[in-house]
């Protein structure tokens, strides 16, 4: 017999153990009593089963990931209820800490702020979306509506990673504006909230702390209109000294540019209210006859009000993510009812899509540097690798790059045909089967 295969090097796995390295989940793995309490847990092993298994797109079950953890850690003798019970309070606390550390340390490449962007640091785009859970995990997650349950994500995206900054759980009753506090993070950058976020206090603290927002108004809001930022030819409506609502059917103009003032608690709850000027644009939807309108701190002369509703229009970005949550990484297939166990599925999930990041990334600089060695070759490859396609071809061979990972990292190829016998037994051996009652059990009437 030759010496044992060994995988070629790969820049990709290279770049995981950069991005996840070995020693440091060791670390902090021993901070949790489950390294002391359970012989089989590895936790190296168990992190790249879960992330790559939630990359694969595939059955995503804890029998699943069970399944490759043995393939991977090669430890035929563990049962599922022992599995079962490593999703515990410490185990979720430590799949935080690591989604955490990643979110705020990883380098997954960042996108020049062109254009209409170019004078901001980021842009932040705040929002939060629904998971529906299986009805009896509602005295966990409750939900707005009887007979549901709910789980709330919270989520702010970098518009130049395409990551998360923020990522936070609650159940479904929890306000979005609760969940997004205010501090130095936002200086120099845009925030671009929904109307989950329409609160003046956040609009006025976003501004104190230097940073830049575009929020959409309620339809019902009403402002005194203090001065007009636009002059129009003819016998335009005079806005000046009006009350947004008096006037607001009555326009015809293409787009609205006005300075409003606004009223709010100065500290929440201590009764003391401030006023504030904020602009209010309008742009009106020549079908309807209705104006969508924006509340925004930005200043005229740098962006008119069309640049204002495209900034806005940035906030899809955040929904394409959600998508990409919910639909590549099976957020909307959770069927465990198991609070520990659905708040680690959900975090899992996080930190699989920066390891997509991460792995796509590495790609795109692979490409990018053979374009380089090949000029001539330059425009015919520079769209061959979006986001997208390399997503793709992460999720169809996230298997391969687990086991190319795991061999790199020394652990050894499972027996295969121990591996097949582990995973076929039968978990009731104890139950008759329906073979051996028609061979050779008893008939026995029904007498009801």
């Amino acid at each position: 017999m030759g010496d044992v295969y060994t995988p070629p090097d790969s820049v990709v796995v290279k770049r995981i153990q950069r991005a996840f390295p070995s020693d440091e989940l060791r670390e902090r793995a021993r901070a949790t009593n489950l390294v002391e309490r359970e012989r089989k847990f590895d936790i190296v092993a168990l992190f790249y089963t879960l992330t790559f298994g939630f990359a694969a797109g595939s059955d995503r079950s804890l029998q699943a990931f069970l399944e490759r953890y043995v393939e991977m850690a090669d430890c035929d003798d563990l049962s599922y209820a022992s599995f079962h019970d490593w999703f515990e309070p410490g185990f979720v606390a430590l799949l935080r800490e690591i989604l955490d550390n990643a979110i705020e340390n990883l380098d997954t490449g960042r996108a020049d702020l062109n254009g209409r962007l170019e004078r901001f640091r980021d842009v932040l785009i705040a929002d939060a979306t629904i998971v529906s859970l299986y009805q009896d995990a509602a005295d966990v997650y409750t939900a707005t509506g009887d007979d549901q349950a709910e789980l709330k994500l919270h989520l702010t995206e970098s518009l130049s990673t395409g990551l998360p900054t923020r990522f936070r759980t609650t159940d479904g009753t929890t306000h979005e504006r609760s969940q997004l506090p205010t501090g130095e993070w936002v200086a120099d950058a845009l925030i671009l909230l929904d109307l989950g976020f329409y609160d003046f206090w956040l609009f006025d603290r976003i501004d104190q702390k230097g940073g830049w927002f575009v929020s959409r108004v309620k339809d019902n809001a009403n402002f005194e209109i203090v001065e007009e930022l636009r002059t129009w030819r003819g016998n335009s409506i005079p806005l000046e000294g009006e009350s947004l609502q008096d006037v607001l059917d009555d326009l015809q103009r293409q787009a609205i540019d006005v300075r409003i003032t606004l009223s709010f608690e100065r500290k929440r709850g201590s009764g003391a209210s401030a006023t504030r000027t904020f602009r209010l644009v309008g742009l009106r939807n020549e079908e309807t006859g209705e104006y969508h309108l924006y509340l925004t701190n930005l200043g005229r002369n740098e962006y008119r009000a069309p640049d204002i509703a495209q900034l806005y229009r940035a906030r899809w970005e955040v929904e394409l993510l959600f998508k990409e949550l919910k639909s590549r990484f099976g957020l909307d297939e959770i069927t465990t009812t198991d609070a520990y166990i659905i708040e680690a599925l959900i975090i899992i999930a996080a930190i699989s899509l920066l390891m997509s990041r991460v792995i796509v990334d590495e790609l795109r600089t692979l490409e990018a540097n053979r374009r380089d060695d090949d000029a001539a070759d330059a425009d015919a490859s520079a769209s061959r690798l979006s986001r997208r396609r390399c997503s793709l071809a992460v999720e169809r061979h996230a298997h391969l790059i687990q086991l190319y990972l795991m061999i790199e990292l020394g652990y050894e190829l499972p027996d295969l045909d121990e591996l097949l016998l582990w995973v076929s037994r039968n978990p009731n051996p104890h139950r008759e089967r329906l073979r051996e009652q028609v061979q050779s059990g008893e008939f026995a009437l029904d007498r009801h």
